[in-house]
């Protein structure tokens, strides 16, 4: 593992998405244990405030204060969370399981995805949060937001991807057309989506070890090509596995990896090279998210529900971590 990291207390299950706040200075931890963990970063780390939720719980977004957050997960609930009453309001709820949602604070809204097959569109401060309910093509895993090109790219299953404009769906009172629907340059089930901070693309993250460079603009698709990563050779055999996490580092513009055998990499999407190779980690990366001023780095460490885990220790074994060396690790080489 690496040295330097920061350890947090960690959940009672799996991790399942890392959050930090507009001001870098908490972090919200969503897990199958059913609850949220914010933790306030000090030093030296201190236990976080625990909210529990009825099941567990897939997402978690700050709204645009450090104090308010939106949640949702298999209990299908959409619900806002004020940390400093305390208080939980649930804006309304999905047919199924709610797998992804974001902040757009440039328009004020929340956006919601589910395994129903829809998208949701929020605006919290009212008195009947629901704005426009959107009919999606397949069941929706993903959902990553571009606010430098008001874009929202939702990924879903059978490969399908859709593209809206946030501004168009923000004032919608009816189901619209998205801007753009695609199908992943990745063969195989795409485990996660991040947009690239110039909001020009973004890069996708498959179950088979492979990672695809997309492209908004459809005169850019020809520069769009895809890798292998996570792969070790093992005995002489070559091992694959699922990349469970992406994220773009807010100022630089390159992105991070994490996947089941347990190594992160950066990787400049430009120059087509990893970067960096983090030390391995004794269990699988669940979950990535940069701090907004770029400074950090939060990893989820826990084994994930859909890779054979043959010891109840490792089961047992989840960490929170804040990597502090990334504005550095993630800046692009100047080149010769």
């Amino acid at each position: 593992m690496s040295t330097g990291d920061i350890a947090l207390q960690p959940p009672a299950d799996g991790i399942s998405s890392l959050t930090f706040s507009p001001d870098s200075t908490r972090l919200l931890v969503s897990s199958w244990d059913g609850t949220i963990q914010l933790h306030h970063l000090v030093a030296p780390p201190q236990p976080p405030a625990i909210f529990s939720h009825p099941a567990a719980v897939l997402t978690s977004a700050f709204g645009s204060s450090p104090t308010i957050a939106f949640t949702g997960g298999l209990d299908k609930r959409v619900r806002q969370w004020d940390f400093e009453s305390g208080q939980c309001r649930v804006l309304g709820k999905h047919d199924d399981a709610i797998s992804s949602l974001v902040w757009c604070p440039e328009y004020n809204v929340l956006i919601t995805t589910s395994w129903d097959s829809t998208l949701k569109v929020w605006d919290p401060t009212s008195e009947t949060p629901l704005k426009s309910t959107q009919s999606l093509s397949a069941k929706a895993y993903s959902l990553s937001y571009a606010s430098s090109s008001s874009r929202l790219l939702v990924s879903m299953a059978h490969r399908h991807v859709s593209v809206y404009d946030v501004a168009k769906l923000a004032a919608a009172d009816g189901e619209i057309s998205p801007a753009q629907e695609r199908e992943s340059a990745l063969k195989f089930l795409t485990r996660n989506v991040a947009t690239m901070i110039d909001g020009k693309g973004w890069a996708s993250g498959s179950i088979e070890g492979r990672i695809a460079v997309e492209y908004f603009d459809p005169a850019d698709q020809g520069s769009k090509y895809a890798f292998r990563a996570h792969r070790q050779n093992v005995d002489g055999v070559d091992c694959v596995y699922p990349i469970n996490a992406l994220a773009y580092h807010p100022i630089h513009n390159t992105f991070a990896s994490g996947g089941s055998d347990g190594f992160i990499s950066i990787w400049d999407h430009n120059a087509k090279k990893r970067m960096k190779l983090y030390s391995k980690y004794p269990t699988s990366i669940s979950a990535l998210a940069f701090s907004p001023d770029g400074s950090k780095l939060a990893i989820g460490a826990s084994y994930e529900h859909d890779n054979a885990v043959s010891k109840p220790e490792e089961q047992g074994r989840i960490m929170v971590l804040i990597k502090d060396t990334v504005m550095e690790d993630c800046k692009p080489k100047a080149k010769a």
